[in-house]
C-alpha cells in the first residue's frame, strides 16, 4: 500500500513536461510562529529548477534574535538530481553545499568534503514523496548521505483555509529517527516535524497560498524570498 501511492505520486511530482504545484508553510516551535518555508519550481531549458527556502527568527534573549536561513536550488533533469546549491545561515554560523554531475556520479562538496555519489539518490528537501521508497538519502545540511527505514505510523488531519486535508503521517527512521513527514492521497507534501539541537519540536504547517500571495509583505513572509516569488499552480 505504501510503495503504490508513492509511486504513483511520482509521476506528478517529477514530471518533465510540466511544474509541480507550489508549496507554502508555516513554521513553528513548540506552537509557536517562528518563520516560514517556501517552495517554488520553474523550468530552465530541459530542466526543472526548484528554489526552497526556510526562514526562521526566534528571541533567545531580551536583546538577541537567533536567526536561521536555509537556502537551496536544485536542478532535475529526466528525474534525476543533475546539480544543487545549499547556503546555511546558523545563527553567526554560515556553511555550503554544492552538488554536480561530473562522469555520471553527483559531486557534492560541502562540511564532509568532496564526496563522489550516485545520481540516484534524492536530497533532503521533502518535497518529492518518491523518498518514501529509498533507504538513503543526500542530507543537504551536513553534505553527506543519511540511512532511511521509512514506516507509516498512521492518517492525520491537517487545517488549511477554508477546510482539512487528510494526510499520512510517516516516520522516515534511520539516521532520521526523529524526522516524520506527511503527504496527502495525491502524494503532496503536507507537513515535517523534527527535533531542534535543544529538543523543542519544529514542525511545518501547509498555508493556502492563495492568502500567502496577498500576504508577502507581512514581515512572517517578506524575510523568505522564495515566498515573494511563488507563482503558477498553487497547492493549497
Amino acid at each position: 500500500m505504501l510503495l503504490g501511492a508513492a509511486a504513483q505520486a511520482q509521476a506528478t511530482m517529477t514530471q518533465t513536461a510540466g511544474v509541480p504545484a507550489s508549496l507554502a508553510f508555516e513554521v513553528k516551535r513548540n506552537g509557536a510562529v517562528i518563520g516560514t518555508h517556501c517552495v517554488a519550481f520553474s523550468r530552465e531549458s530541459e530542466r526543472l529548477r526548484v528554489d526552497i527556502m526556510m526562514d526562521l527568527q526566534l528571541p533567545i534573549a531580551l536583546w538577541f534574535d537567533y536567526r536561521y536561513r536555509y537556502s537551496a536550488i536544485e536542478w532535475w533533469q529526466a528525474d534525476r538530481l543533475d546539480a544543487l546549491r545549499v547556503q546555511i545561515e546558523d545563527g553567526a554560523e554560515q556553511s555550503r553545499i554544492d552538488g554536480d554531475t561530473r562522469a555520471g556520479r553527483l559531486e557534492v562538496d560541502g562540511p564532509q568534503g568532496l564526496l563522489r555519489l550516485t545520481r540516484n539518490l534524492l536530497p533532503s528537501n521533502h518535497w518529492n514523496v518518491a523518498v518514501l521508497h529509498e533507504s538513503q538519502l543526500l542530507n543537504t545540511l551536513t553534505g553527506g548521505t543519511s540511512a532511511l527505514d521509512v514506516t507509516l505510523e498512521g492518517r492525520d488531519s491537517i487545517p488549511l483555509a477554508g477546510g482539512e486535508v487528510e494526510a499520512d503521517r510517516y516516520l522516515l527512521g534511520g539516521d532520521l529517527a526523529d524526522t516524520r513527514v506527511w503527504y496527502d492521497t495525491e502524494g503532496l507534501w503536507r507537513g515535517l516535524e523534527f527535533s531542534a539541537r535543544d529538543g523543542s519540536v519544529i514542525r511545518l504547517y501547509p498555508r493556502d497560498l492563495a492568502a500567502v500571495s496577498t500576504a508577502t509583505t507581512e514581515p512572517l513572509w517578506s524575510r523568505n524570498a522564495v515566498c515573494q516569488k511563488l507563482t503558477g499552480p498553487l497547492s493549497g
